[in-house]
């Protein structure tokens, strides 16, 4: 059920106290995307949204239904910004444009340019010269007030971090073709938590390496891999294949790029780790918890169980 509160407004003009009803949701949803950034390049990110509404009650006696919010806002959230690229379009570092529903862009950075091609969907160009909580939450505060009743007159969106304490974590963007939603998109991304058990005790050390290793990082498949190509003298790795939603093309400079032999999915990237740990450290026993975003994710294990 639906908390609300109340707040009083004094109308100074009038003499009158006006009370307005006021309803918030926590946790209304997670966008995991990917975003451009001046001088990191691709970056993969997870924001939790919340979301508080004011107004007046409805003859419902509500300010906006709760099951209405989750689908209508969520939907609105999911369709706008989740699983996409978003860039900057004001920036100087970018160039675009959009013809027969695709989108071509480039982004030139110190350390090389990310280069894509991909259907427009899976692009988002917001306004302003970077991409950063408080400018997204203004474009999609916009979004809501437009599909919201009118007796809403309030909407208050929050995009936090999760808090990760003193876990590791990493951001990365990948691309999924054999999935049958949004994940298949070449660049969306998370920012997520990894815990790693070694003997089966919590490890710091390999976290912090995992979290390191993979920072910033565009984890692709090696038959994705169409060649690598040089601009500037910087090497940079090409990405390309064909989806449900289409044809993606993407380069990023190989450094920034960590291959796998398997898709990208977080149970084959929890494996992935088990396996590379127990070749790294032979003779132990590890246990990965690999996240992908927020609150969930998949968990594997390799090495030796000593008795």
């Amino acid at each position: 059920m639906a908390v609300k509160h109340y707040r009083n407004l004094f109308c100074s003009f009038r003499g009158c106290i006006v009370n307005m009803a006021t309803l918030f949701v926590d946790n209304l949803t997670v966008l995991d995307f990917s975003y451009l950034h001046a001088k990191r390049g691709l970056v993969g990110d997870s924001w939790i949204v919340d979301l508080t509404l004011g107004g007046d009650l409805d003859p419902q006696g509500m300010v906006f239904d709760f099951g209405h919010i989750k689908k209508a806002v969520k939907e609105l959230l999911d369709e706008v910004a989740d699983h996409k690229l978003i860039a900057p379009s004001d920036s100087d570092h970018l160039s675009a444009d959009s013809e027969d529903g695709r989108t071509s862009l480039i982004w030139q950075y110190a350390n090389g340019e990310v280069q894509m091609r991909a259907p427009d969907d899976s692009v988002l160009l917001m306004p302003g010269v970077e991409v950063s909580k408080g400018a997204l939450t203004l474009f999609l505060t916009e979004k809501i007030r437009q599909i919201v009743p009118s007796n809403v007159r309030d909407v208050i969106l929050r995009l936090r971090d999760e808090a990760t304490g003193t876990s590791p974590y990493y951001h990365y963007s990948h691309g999924l073709k054999k999935h049958d939603g949004n994940c298949q998109r070449i660049a969306h991304g998370h920012r997520s938590r990894i815990e790693i058990f070694e003997n089966g005790r919590r490890s710091r050390y390999w976290e912090k390496l995992w979290a390191d290793r993979w920072e910033d990082i565009y984890i692709g498949t090696e038959e994705d891999l169409e060649g690598t190509y040089y601009l500037e003298e910087v090497p940079h790795h090409r990405f390309r294949y064909e989806s449900a939603q289409g044809l993606f093309e993407l380069m990023l400079p190989e450094d920034h790029c960590y291959l796998v032999d398997t898709d990208t999915t977080v149970e084959l990237l929890a494996d992935h780790i088990a396996a590379q740990l127990a070749t790294e450290a032979p003779g132990k026993h590890f246990v990965i918890r690999a996240y992908e975003g927020v609150n969930k994710g998949a968990q594997s294990e390799a090495g030796i169980i000593r008795v």
